[in-house]
């Protein structure tokens, strides 16, 4: 028995397998990613907490002779156990290592690969049917991510893809969807463009705001920022059916129907969901970076299509 085997056994230390499982729950909890386990950042407690370790099992000390340079390199066991059972999952491709994901986000984090967000339902016996609404970041999904986010702006944009197939979802087809989904939040910081809603739920699964088509996706609207603006339930529905519309300066353009509305209709108590649309001046909440910004193409199809004046 190796001298960390016996320090492990002697402080009745969780086993590696143990400590991989609660790594992929503790991933999922945090939306996908976690930082590295170095000393005092807070995710190192909050795994040992989940074990309810003792002083002496977080504060234990392994020694090693490090014979490069001939000195003694002193490392926390736990710290070292969670290195471990990260890199073991990283070897099942469960995980993407820091290495990786700094290329992909800038960050220094672990994050879960579709395979590990897999796994992390499983452990946690959320259906999979789930997962296309959740805000749980993935390798894979990143780098949709981060295609969409860097991609030049086009003048002459086309917001319909003829290749858009919808017979079957693959694998593939689902990531491209979360993708979408994904950037365009993050782009709009989680809130309504129209009425600044930003809100997720109890236990941070899910955003109430959702990443809505210009150019439906019915009608194979292309799933780019271009293309895409978040907005919450209400103003989804009423953005598809055409109670308002954008101008090409992003001001909002309402149906002159709403004048007609009965008393009782587009309202809840005493606010009127439909008139509110306009209470903000007219334009609507958008992204600090202008060349994600919907384009006018997009928004002409929807005035021209959708809308009704």
């Amino acid at each position: 028995m190796s001298y960390e085997s016996k320090m492990l056994e002697d402080l009745a230390m969780p086993s590696r397998k143990d400590v991989e499982n609660v790594l992929l729950k503790t991933l999922f909890k945090h939306n996908g990613v976690i930082k590295e386990f170095a000393t005092g950042e807070e995710i190192v407690n909050e795994i040992a907490d989940e074990f309810n370790l003792k002083k002496n099992q977080r504060t234990a000390v392994l020694e090693r002779i490090y014979r490069k340079e001939n000195r003694i390199v002193k490392t926390p066991l736990w710290h070292r156990l969670l290195y471990r059972a990260a890199d073991s999952l990283a070897k099942e491709k469960l995980v993407s290592r820091p290495t990786s994901t700094i290329l992909l986000t800038t960050k220094k984090e672990w994050m879960l690969t579709e395979n590990g967000f897999d796994e992390a339902l499983k452990l946690l016996n959320i259906p999979q049917t789930q997962k296309e609404f959740l805000p749980t970041k993935s390798f894979e999904v990143q780098k949709i991510v981060k295609k969409l986010i860097e991609t030049a702006r086009p003048e002459n944009y086309n917001p319909f893809d003829k290749g858009k197939k919808f017979a079957k979802i693959t694998r593939e087809s689902a990531i491209r969807n979360r993708g979408f989904r994904q950037a365009v939040i993050e782009a709009y910081d989680c809130k309504c463009a129209v009425c600044g809603l930003k809100i997720n739920s109890p236990d941070s699964f899910s955003w109430e705001v959702e990443a809505a088509h210009i150019v439906p996706n019915s009608l194979k609207g292309k799933d780019d920022l271009w293309n895409g603006v978040a907005l919450c339930h209400i103003h989804h529905w009423a953005f598809d059916v055409g109670w308002f519309t954008l101008l090409d300066d992003y001001k909002i353009q309402l149906s002159s129907k709403a004048n007609n509305l009965p008393n009782n209709f587009g309202r809840m108590e005493k606010y009127e969901v439909i008139n509110s649309i306009l209470s903000r001046a007219g334009t609507i909440f958008l992204p600090e970076r202008t060349e994600i910004h919907p384009h006018k193409n997009s928004i002409q199809w929807h005035r021209e299509n959708i809308f009704h004046p």
